[in-house]
């Protein structure tokens, strides 16, 4: 039988926090802002109001860890009057009411074109006047490939457009939907405990996230989710019954995540 040499501790810096270390950190952050990023880009959102509705949801989050203000500087890295102006914004409707346009001018396009039909020098008179005529028309082609508008041609080369609801829009000015943000949250809060036990912990025997895609006629898509749901019900149940009788220390709370939607 040959001999090994024992198994010593790593020494130098296999285990110093170091460059390897920070550039896994900034690959998980900015893979997860993808997602927002996506939704900021659908909902036309200019990176200014962005920016600021992600540090009034960081204050919000460290508020809510840490409880006070000082501590939330040093988990900001800030000085604690930038802390406390960042905590009056919020406290003051900043979500809501946040400085500067809250949309691009895409956005504003389709919002004119809502209200009544133009053709593009009636749109391009309404912009404002550091925009070019060419904007006018690059929000329109835009607007038309998206399915938000569409051309009216009168004949004689007068051309007019008109902004389109799409079938399942969500008009965030007429309907309630703080109802829907809430239980979203919810979701999103099981989102986190499995990014922070599979990505941050490294757990993968019972830290799980996978996706999978099927293809599904489209007369079927609504059995399909009604079919997804009733099977993690009967799961769901199964594995309580099992703990029914046992003692809390040998329990524990696992979360499932569902999420179906038609591949874009």
């Amino acid at each position: 039988m040959g001999l090994t040499a024992p198994l010593t501790a790593p020494t130098g810096d296999a285990h110093r926090p170091g460059k390897h270390t920070l550039e896994g950190e900034a690959r998980v952050v900015f893979t997860l802002l993808g997602l927002v990023s996506d939704i900021v880009l659908d909902l036309d959102m200019p990176v200014t109001r962005a920016r600021d509705l992600f540090t009034l949801s960081l204050y919000k989050q460290a508020e809510a860890r840490y409880r006070t203000s000082t501590r939330v500087s040093l988990a900001f890295d800030t000085a604690l009057r930038t802390v406390k102006k960042i905590k009056k914004r919020y406290r003051e409707g900043g979500v809501e009411q946040g400085e500067g346009p809250h949309f691009n001018l895409r956005r504003k396009v389709y919002f004119m074109l809502l209200k009544q039909e133009m053709d593009l020098d009636e749109i391009a008179r309404e912009l404002p006047i550091n925009y070019e005529v060419n904007y006018a028309r690059l929000s329109v082609e835009t607007l038309l490939e998206q399915g938000l508008a569409e051309e009216l041609d009168h004949g004689r080369g007068h051309v007019t457009y008109r902004a389109l609801i799409p079938a399942g829009y969500v008009n965030f000015f007429r309907e309630d939907h703080e109802a829907m943000l809430q239980g979203f949250d919810r979701f999103l809060s099981a989102m986190r405990n499995v990014v922070r036990a599979r990505l941050l912990r490294g757990n993968s025997s019972t830290a799980i996230a996978r996706g999978f895609v099927v293809r599904v006629r489209t007369e079927d898509m609504e059995d399909f989710a009604d079919d997804v749901r009733a099977a993690a019900v009967r799961l769901l149940m199964e594995y309580e019954a099992r703990a029914e009788g046992v003692q809390d220390d040998q329990l524990q709370d696992m979360e499932l995540l569902v999420g179906l939607a038609p591949s874009e």
